[in-house]
């Protein structure tokens, strides 16, 4: 099977585009990925502007996604550190389909309302890392952190930056996850023979 010559491969999507779906594929296909627990460990250091530890994590595997990975910017600092990488940024079919999914998923894990106190109280990785991510992914008000109109900038902003900054470049996949021919384009963009024609359909929230 051919493969790139480094094997690193970084999806920049935002969380609830197919992050989790593509990790999947990439498996499948023999790549090793990366710890998520670790790399959501690593948020607070990273968005501190400390990105040793950070660095480091990307040397752990050879496919990486979410946090810190989908931090708006984050595909800047990697561009500068792994500039032979390949990158896939993940989209949904609109910011709209990305925006219900996410809040669909994040009341299932979270509860409801998902407010600042809720995010707070849940004890997922530990308690305060859901705000804490809440606070660094998006710009919306901390007194209303799913606010849409701002959710739905934000998701149009890293889009259209992440196709900015790799102008020009050969580098970067953008890809639907729902487009049933994501796995061919995948494969393509990687040199893979392809193991698996459907995408895996992961962390699925009803009627998304």
């Amino acid at each position: 099977m051919a493969v790139l010559p480094s094997r690193k491969v970084f999806c920049i999507g935002l969380n609830k585009t197919g992050t989790t779906s593509l990790s999947k594929y990439m498996e499948r296909h023999g790549f090793t990925c990366s710890d998520q627990i670790i790399g959501e460990l690593l948020l607070t250091k990273y968005a501190s502007g400390d990105h040793r530890e950070f660095l480091d994590h990307c040397k752990s595997a050879e496919f990486f996604q979410d946090i810190p990975f989908s931090i708006p910017g984050c595909h800047k600092i990697l561009m500068k550190a792994f500039p032979e990488a390949k990158f896939i940024l993940t989209l949904r079919n609109s910011a709209e389909v990305w925006y219900k999914s996410l809040v669909t998923y994040h009341r299932k894990v979270f509860g409801v309302p998902l407010d600042s106190h809720q995010l707070k109280a849940a004890k997922y990785r530990y308690p305060g890392f859901a705000w804490e991510a809440n606070r660094i992914l998006y710009s919306s008000p901390p007194s209303d952190p799913y606010k849409k109109e701002n959710l739905i900038s934000d998701y149009e902003t890293h889009k259209a930056q992440v196709m900015r900054d790799f102008a020009g470049k050969e580098n970067l996949l953008v890809v639907c996850i729902e487009d049933p021919e994501a796995p061919h384009k995948i494969s393509e963009f990687l040199n893979l023979k392809m193991v698996i024609t459907k995408m895996p359909w992961l962390n699925k929230t009803e009627k998304t």
